[in-house]
């Protein structure tokens, strides 16, 4: 698919050139400031140093006080507490620092995460049939239980105290529990977008808070907190972007030792950005849930034993092998079924469906299905008699919204504005793909999306500097301390036109490889862009093209160079 291309509006030149001046910056990165609300010096300076000071007091959250009351009240008592935590990376990491930080605090807990196959996403029945046989006196769902009024009814009816942490979107009706979610009504919370472990570090923060107890231990835990962060894909603004930071460098500089055994594996070595969390630690966390069990993952993170460490790593990275095995050939079936559907090409969404794929992998699959035909996707299979599967789609669309739209053809649904999942009898897949179809070319007012790529601004190479040794160094020190990245402080991307072709290949059959260079300039700049391959029969040397890019740094032979990482290209016209 060819992209289509949108700069974002550009700030006044006047206060871009003011902070250029007062933080001695190049105008292109005091444009990235501006448009991302840093006007001055101090707001720079919060910007690039993220401190714990600023983090909210947790005691905003709605239900916060009675929530530390209970759960103090559970560590004098020693009472019997059960953490259920989902089988993603989100709620295992939760439920890692719940248990973490509870054994710290003089209270060992239990710990319950649901078989992906047998009981599905959310709290289910068998989980509580487990806490009411073992009479727990105090129930704690991370990163679900917002939508399981039923099942959570059950426990308070037996005895069972709940507290919830949860951070997807409330329905109306809400379980009989002490609820922490930043998105409920009535809660006045600053900030809305934590991550599910985030909501379980504020319930922490305030215990220690309440318990007038040094932190230091609870924010050397972090790492779980930025891990979660970074693989559940949420805001990396506000309060995010502290607890990320300040997790990776935790993660950096001292790693537990579960993380160094799979980067090991995985021949991944430290420092980690916030990039090789969500692409080598994250997938092989999820891939616990997904192949095995994901309380394979809480026991991995939290030993201390090293031989035991040893043992669990390799069976996740072996998990993440099959996963990979698994994605590909699945992904493959699923092309192949949208190529046989002759109805396919005038349709707004994809939905395939075999009976026979595998449950853990279909969300990896819609999201595949989405580089190939940009629209929202569902992706679906069987389990005990109901199909269940994942949903993906992208700006502006919000999922949740959509799906709620069709929630008289679904079981149960939850998740959030890009990702969801949902589960529906087999007897209502047509209704629901009519119902799902429709809500989507109603949203989009019969104008199918179309992927385009957002530019920050465009960049003269002048700015760059003259003198690669010194000044390219400069720019990579500026622009990686943008990070860590994600929605909301996007990796910034830039446009740059009328450059020539100094030279160009390509590389293991995939990948462009070009050196460029710009009128003015005088300096020659590598670029790479990765699988596109396709664009070799447009070049030749001496021909001027417009390239959309990020800057990256590339280490060879013990040299670090600025590199252009290609998102696009044209002919300059």
């Amino acid at each position: 698919m060819n992209p289509s291309w949108k700069l974002r509006a550009q700030e006044p030149l006047s206060a871009v050139t003011d902070l250029s001046q007062e933080l001695k910056i190049p105008n292109f990165a005091a444009q990235l400031l501006v448009q991302r609300g840093i006007a001055n010096r101090q707001s720079a300076v919060a910007f690039f140093k993220p401190q714990q000071n600023t983090l909210h007091d947790p005691f905003l959250l709605l239900n916060m006080q009675a929530a530390v009351h209970r759960l103090q009240w559970a560590i004098a008592k020693q009472e019997k507490v059960l953490l259920y935590g989902d089988y993603d990376v989100d709620g295992t990491t939760a439920v890692a620092l719940m248990a973490e930080q509870l054994a710290l605090l003089g209270l060992q807990c239990a710990f319950y995460i649901p078989d992906r196959y047998k009981e599905g996403y959310g709290v289910s029945e068998a989980g509580i049939d487990y806490a009411i046989a073992e009479r727990f006196h105090l129930l704690i769902t991370l990163d679900c239980g917002i939508k399981a009024q039923g099942v959570l009814g059950r426990a308070k009816a037996a005895g069972i105290d709940v507290i919830v942490c949860d951070h997807h979107q409330p329905d109306d009706n809400l379980p009989d529990a002490l609820i922490l979610n930043p998105k409920q009504n009535d809660c006045t919370y600053p900030f809305k977008e934590l991550s599910g472990c985030g909501v379980a570090f504020k319930l922490l923060q305030g215990l220690y808070q309440y318990l007038n107890i040094d932190q230091s231990a609870l924010f050397q835990s972090l790492d779980l907190v930025a891990l979660s962060i970074g693989a559940d894909i949420v805001e990396m603004t506000d309060e995010n972007r502290v607890l990320c930071a300040k997790g990776l460098a935790q993660l950096n500089s001292a790693p537990r030792p579960a993380f160094l055994a799979i980067l090991a594996l995985a021949k991944k070595a430290l420092p980690l950005s916030l990039r090789d969390v969500v692409f080598v630690l994250a997938p092989r966390i999820n891939a616990a849930g997904r192949i095995a069990s994901g309380k394979r993952a809480v026991d991995w993170m939290l030993s201390t034993n090293a031989a035991e460490i040893a043992d669990l790593a390799q069976d996740i990275n072996t998990d993440n092998t099959t996963r990979r095995a698994l994605d590909q050939e699945m992904t493959a079936q699923a092309l192949a079924q949208i190529e046989a559907d002759p109805l396919f090409q005038d349709q707004f969404t994809t939905i395939v469906h075999d009976p026979t794929w595998h449950k853990g992998v279909v969300g990896i699959v819609a999201s595949r299905l989405i580089e190939t035909h940009y629209r929202p996707t569902i992706v679906l299979t069987e389990s005990n008699g109901v199909l269940t599967g994942s949903a993906r789609c992208m700006q502006p669309l919000n999922l949740y919204d959509l799906l709620e739209r069709c929630q008289n053809h679904l079981l149960q649904f939850g998740g959030h504005q890009f990702a969801a999942g949902l589960t529906l009898v087999p007897e209502q897949l047509p209704a629901f793909k009519a119902a799902f179809e429709n809500a989507v070319s109603s949203a989009l007012s019969t104008q199918k999306l179309k992927r385009q790529i957002d530019i920050d601004t465009e960049l003269d190479f002048k700015e760059l500097g003259s003198n690669p040794q010194v000044h390219f160094l400069r720019i990579l020190q500026i622009l990686e301390a943008f990070e860590p990245c994600g929605p909301g402080n996007m990796h910034p991307v830039f446009l740059a036109k009328n450059c020539m072709v100094l030279e160009y290949k390509v590389l293991k059959g995939a990948h462009l490889k070009l050196k460029v260079i710009q009128e003015g300039s005088q300096v020659p700049i590598d670029a790479i862009g990765f699988q596109l391959a396709a664009f070799e029969k447009e070049l030749a040397v001496g021909v001027f093209i417009d390239i959309v890019f990020q800057i990256s740094s590339n280490t060879y032979m013990n040299r670090t160079t600025l590199q252009l990482v290609l998102q696009d290209l044209c002919t300059s016209a």
